[in-house]
């Protein structure tokens, strides 16, 4: 029997095309759904936003270039947040005189802003609160949950990120944003004024 030479007809060629573009369309969108999940990392710039504090101030992160930002994501539901927030106060009180800037962001929604000024006035907080009610933060940040802690260089760029709640007045705590501060903490002592890192 003689061995058929026909190449294929166009009916066959369209369907192989077609197959082909499919393939890579769905390569193209997998390969862009995970880059959109993809989560931030140390070395990254710290993705730019604008946000208002209670009394309806405006910040922007890139506003503080040149100093060092310890940038936490809480909310007022979050037991572990509030564990943490006290020693984020004593971070506050040592290191601003140091070029540290605490910006403390609740990620709570419509319905539970109202409980953010009792929480913060229950623990005396003096650093900026700032409110994501609508989630800005929530798609560039990419965050894991509440609370997280990125700590950003004086250039913008994320050199730490500590998912879960941390007590800030432990020295082993502290080694990456005292290196950025350039100080150097001794020991945390009581005194009246309450807790005191030492630095040295």
């Amino acid at each position: 029997m003689p061995v058929s030479t026909s190449k294929p007809g166009p009916t066959r060629l369209l369907i192989l095309i077609a197959g082909t573009v499919i393939l890579v369309l769905t390569f193209a969108i997998v390969w862009l759904q995970s880059a959109k999940y993809e989560p931030l990392a140390v070395g990254k710039s710290a993705p730019d936003f604008a946000l208002s504090d209670l009394n309806d101030k405006s910040y922007r992160l890139s506003d503080f270039r040149g100093k060092v930002v310890f940038l936490n994501f809480w909310a007022t539901w979050c037991k572990p947040c509030r564990e943490e927030m006290p020693s984020m106060e004593i971070l506050n009180k040592n290191f601003e005189k140091d070029g540290l800037v605490i910006l403390a962001v609740s990620i709570d929604r419509v319905t539970t802003t109202k409980e953010i000024p009792p929480f913060v006035k229950g623990l005396n907080l003096t650093f900026p609160v700032l409110i994501d009610s609508w989630g800005k933060t929530d798609k560039p940040y990419k965050r894991m949950g509440v609370p997280e802690t990125f700590i950003i260089d004086q250039e913008g760029i994320i050199r730490e990120i500590v998912i879960g709640p941390r007590d800030w007045t432990r020295l082993d705590s502290l080694q990456i944003l005292t290196k950025l501060l350039n100080v150097t903490p001794k020991a945390a002592t009581i005194g009246p004024a309450g807790l005191t890192i030492v630095k040295g």
